[in-house]
């Protein structure tokens, strides 16, 4: 457990600054909390406090439906049991080496280095798990997906685009008609799905520290935390009020409160709230192991573009969802053919993607995508598709070949970023290896 020093001196950190991310030690409370630190980190929990990182931010990635409200939605079928095949594997990608924060190491020596506070990491390769550890994290907690969840409220929409219930071409106004003549609402869907809105909505670690932003009053309000004079408002009378900085398409501006105009759109076409639209039309199908948790707002709003839950293996299996592979852990495909194809061919130019936020997400990952897409924060010729977390979570998808990697961690770059597309490498078809 946790010392006295190492429970009082985050706390002080982070109040004195709040933006400075702490190191962790996730083996150290790997086998839970004491009732102490429990009681404290639960009293402790804030938006700021929460951005501060540290222990309070890795009890919280655990125990979010300890503090917010939470949407359940059960795992309705018997789990699916994948193949496993870490004997010929696991000692290989242990082996792949990248340059990373950290210095150039292996796979192995990343995982184990308590600088990169892996909780977990799980590689899946045609269905089958061929690696996986959990250094920091029990294989059946529950642990924040952070903005790895912004593609499942895409993923609403391109089920309504394949219904033909709406179009990416379509305004928000068309769907939203309380939107009409704000800046947002002359926004076309495309342009929200890929963050090119031209609104001063922009989420970045600048933003985030400005007390009068939009992403700064948005994540208050999902909080439950007053903005000015006391009063707390709610995400969608904040983005109603968003300002134009710009035409939209031009420029790729991260955004989570842009993915939450996905929510409000998709509530407005199926007439469901987004966590029963959801669980009707994706986690109902899916054989996981455990619920997902969707955490809510005061108001009820489902945060989709970050504040989601679950066990590791079913983030996988929600990977694989977006591959051939999807009969494996599910009874029915949830990502059609059409909507992979959207993904995978970037609707706006390299040169949008580059001018904005994309020059920082190339350095992440070590290596130049074609751009953003649709949610995920990298596409590449090859197929694979990225979306990260703010505290170091991860998703990688390479559709054809059914790998999926997918990892939690409480550290502000993990250095598991760096090792995607070598493992994507490594794991690529060599020649003479028959398919099976």
């Amino acid at each position: 457990m946790h010392s006295v020093f190492r429970v009082f001196v985050p706390l002080l950190l982070v109040a004195i600054t709040p933006l400075t991310a702490l190191p962790v030690d996730v083996k150290e409370s790997r086998d839970g909390y004491s009732l102490e630190e429990s009681q404290r980190y639960a009293s402790a929990t804030s938006y700021r406090q929460l951005l501060g990182g540290g222990d309070i931010t890795s009890w919280w990635s655990e125990n979010i439906a300890r503090t917010m409200r939470t949407a359940v939605l059960p795992n309705r079928l018997p789990a699916n049991t994948f193949e496993r095949n870490e004997g010929e594997w696991a000692g290989k990608l242990d082996a792949v080496s990248a340059k990373t924060d950290l210095g150039t190491m292996t796979l192995g020596e990343a995982i184990s280095d308590p600088r990169s506070a892996t909780k977990a990491v799980i590689i899946l390769r045609r269905g089958e798990v061929v690696y996986e550890a959990y250094p920091g994290l029990k294989s059946a907690d529950s642990h924040l997906w952070a903005s790895v969840a912004k593609p499942t409220a895409a993923l609403l929409i391109e089920q309504l685009i394949d219904e033909r219930k709406l179009a990416d071409t379509d305004s928000v106004a068309e769907h939203l008609p309380d939107f009409a003549g704000t800046a947002l609402g002359a926004v076309r869907i495309i342009e929200l799905l890929d963050m090119v809105p031209g609104t001063d909505t922009h989420d970045s670690a600048q933003t985030r520290q400005e007390p009068d932003s939009t992403a700064t009053r948005y994540y208050l309000a999902e909080f439950g935390e007053a903005y000015k004079h006391g009063k707390v408002e709610t995400v969608r009378e904040i983005l109603k009020s968003a300002g134009r900085t710009g035409e939209p398409g031009q420029v790729f501006e991260y955004s989570s409160g842009i993915t939450q105009m996905l929510v409000f759109i998709a509530e407005a076409v199926t007439g469901q709230s987004w966590p029963d639209a959801f669980d009707d039309r994706v986690w109902s199908h899916v054989r996981a192991e455990g619920p997902l948790q969707v955490h809510l707002a005061p108001d009820g709003m489902a945060l989709a573009h970050g504040i989601v839950s679950s066990r590791l293996r079913d983030l996988a299996r929600y990977g694989l969802l977006y591959t051939p592979y999807w009969s494996l852990v599910a009874d029915r495909q949830v990502v059609s053919d059409a909507a992979r194809a959207r993904i995978a061919r970037p609707r706006h130019s390299h040169e949008v993607f580059i001018k904005g936020d994309g020059k920082r997400f190339t350095g992440y990952l070590g290596e130049t995508p074609l751009g953003n897409s649709r949610q995920w924060d990298a596409v590449y010729a090859d197929g694979g598709m990225f979306k990260g977390g703010m505290f170091g979570q991860g998703l990688y998808v390479l559709p054809e070949e059914g790998i999926v990697i997918a990892y939690y961690s409480t550290v502000p770059s993990s250095p598991l970023i760096r090792f995607l597309r070598p493992l994507s490498k490594a794991l690529t078809i060599q020649d003479g290896d028959d398919a099976r």
